[in-house]
């Protein structure tokens, strides 16, 4: 058995630690835990695997087969060799660049690496921002909702550089024995594909629900509780199922939109039987926050958010997916209202998301456009996207605009009677169909105009003064249009931008006009189906 002393990394040039809070490296509760650096989310990590060439072309080419080879494993100046490696997946996987599950101790029986038996490599082939991991699991764990911890590493196989990769921590018995100080229950994974049936009453549970360590089980906890659930008095319920907890798993995931969890459709998440009672552990976050059908994430209901999956059935039967959970806790009086509200103003609030995710982007981007691929222009867009997401999302559940918005110091545009005519929908003020104010590449702005390209707007100023603000293109998933020019004219041409295209930072702009009548152009090029253009925080000050 090889075991190795907790000694410090070795990074890649680039990885050096983020500007603005850091992040604090999550620890066991009461004890060193070597683990810690390996999921250190301000760092890039270097990871180096040697095998059999024929090996790896087995992995590689055929990730579908999912043969286990032997590698030898390196990260920074720490080695383990012997270890088992083989692809893993579903929905995910892809041949070139498959996800990895390493495990240290397949063919070494008891070998540990910083007290893991096991590593996964998440290809990001469904998240092509790399982001979604590593916001949704931090925001949960500061929610006491148990999931995962996450890093990032290059990783070269046999000295070849094979990607970039979202490091996971894999649900198994360490996983459980940090969470919960035990490991002495069943774990069960959902077998194979087969979602929707979560915990309603089922006859064979195996059919859905697998043991994931060597404690075993043969899902009759799993039976019994759907049993209860269905119907018992909540005193039983409460003997054989953890409902807070299941009950803040899944509106924490509600508030971050997903539309493929256990409330949605009954799909990614463990199942821990924890002294008798049945827990909740979230796992798979590329559908969430926005990541797929991002108008519907938008207005999924915490308390029935299989209203808005579009996978919300029985893989087996077709039949309707609802979570029995969920409308358990509802009938016993459980506030979601309430608690959506503590999660946004505290553990996940606008803030603290909207800074991982500004953060984590900046680490890795030079990364993913680096990796195999060819993800760079959509990790572009999805970056921005992911912060107007995370802005219009909550701003939606506040019922409020929930960005600071500074007091101008003079007239706003709402207050300068603008009208005109767009290219395409319709003049709005200070909003969007995507919520309060605007985004332009990721950057929150609290009022405004949004007059589709071609346009030609008219503000009526009441005195002169100076006229500021910028203008853009709103984000929103755009990789279609050429770009727009704007103008700002009052007799003559006061201002123009270059043509600005999508995600391009805003231009500002600061000009000396006179009462009456100001003209705001917006002009595209041939296609402008994409051109969403927008006039940012315009402000007439006095002279």
């Amino acid at each position: 058995m090889l075991l190795l002393a907790c000694v410090p990394l070795e990074i890649g040039e680039d990885s050096a630690p983020v500007e603005g809070p850091q992040v604090e490296i999550e620890q066991i509760p009461g004890l060193e835990d070597p683990s810690a650096p390996v999921f250190d989310p301000t760092r890039v990590a270097d990871l180096a695997l040697t095998m059999d060439p024929t090996d790896w072309l087995d992995v590689r080419d055929d990730p579908w087969s999912k043969h286990w080879v032997q590698a030898d494993f390196q990260w920074g100046e720490e080695r383990v060799e012997q270890i088992g490696v083989r692809a893993f997946g579903s929905g995910s996987v892809r041949a070139g660049k498959p996800s990895l599950k390493l495990s240290f101790d397949r063919n070494l029986d008891g070998q540990t690496w910083r007290g893991l038996d096991e590593l996964k490599l998440d290809n990001s082939s469904q998240d092509p921002g790399f982001l979604n991991e590593r916001v949704a699991t931090a925001a949960l764990r500061r929610a006491g909702v148990p999931a995962s911890r996450t890093g990032w590493a290059r990783v070269t196989v046999n000295g070849d550089y094979a990607g970039f990769f979202v490091v996971l921590e894999s649900v198994d018995d360490r996983f459980v024995e940090r969470w919960f100080g035990h490991d002495d229950g069943p774990l069960y994974s959902m077998n194979a594909h087969n979602w929707g049936q979560g915990l309603n009453p089922m006859q064979d549970p195996l059919t859905w629900y697998e043991p994931e360590t060597s404690y075993g089980g043969d899902g009759s906890e799993l039976a019994l509780a759907a049993d209860r659930l269905a119907h018992e008095e909540i005193s039983s319920v409460l003997e054989v199922l953890d409902l807070e907890g299941f009950f803040r798993e899944s509106i924490a995931r509600s508030v971050m939109g997903s539309l493929d969890a256990f409330s949605a459709d009954g799909n990614n998440f463990y199942l821990f039987v924890d002294e008798g009672r049945v827990r909740i552990i979230p796992w798979d976050f590329d559908v969430d926050l926005g990541g797929y059908y991002t108008g519907t994430a938008l207005t999924v209901d915490p308390r029935a958010p299989w209203l808005t999956s579009p996978w919300s059935y029985n893989s087996h039967s077709g039949a309707p997916y609802t979570d029995p959970v969920l409308l358990r806790a509802l009938e016993e009086g459980y506030d979601p209202e309430a608690l959506v509200a503590e999660l946004i103003e505290g553990p996940l609030s606008w803030e603290r998301m909207d800074a991982d995710a500004k953060e984590a982007a900046g680490l890795i981007a030079n990364n993913v456009h680096e990796d195999v691929f060819g993800y760079g222009p959509a990790f572009d867009r999805r970056r921005h996207d992911l912060r107007l997401f995370l802005h219009a999302r909550w701003s939606v559940l506040a019922g409020q605009e929930v960005a600071p918005c500074p007091a101008p110091g003079g007239l706003v545009v709402s207050e300068l009677s603008p009208s005109g005519s767009v290219g395409w929908g319709e003049l709005l003020i200070d909003a969007t169909n995507w919520g309060p104010g605007f985004n332009v590449a990721g950057e929150h702005y609290c009022t405004g105009l949004f007059a589709h390209a071609p346009s030609t707007v008219t503000l009526e100023l009441p005195q002169g003064g100076v006229l500021s603000g910028a203008a853009g293109l709103q984000d929103w998933n755009q990789a279609c249009g050429d770009g727009a020019a704007f103008q700002v004219s009052q007799g003559e041409l006061l201002w123009e931008s270059p043509v600005l295209r999508n995600y391009d930072p805003a231009e500002a702009f600061e000009v000396e006009v006179e009462e009456g009548p100001v003209t705001l152009t917006s002009t595209s090029g041939a296609n402008y189906s994409c051109d969403t253009s927008v006039w940012l925080d315009l402000v007439l000050r006095p002279s």
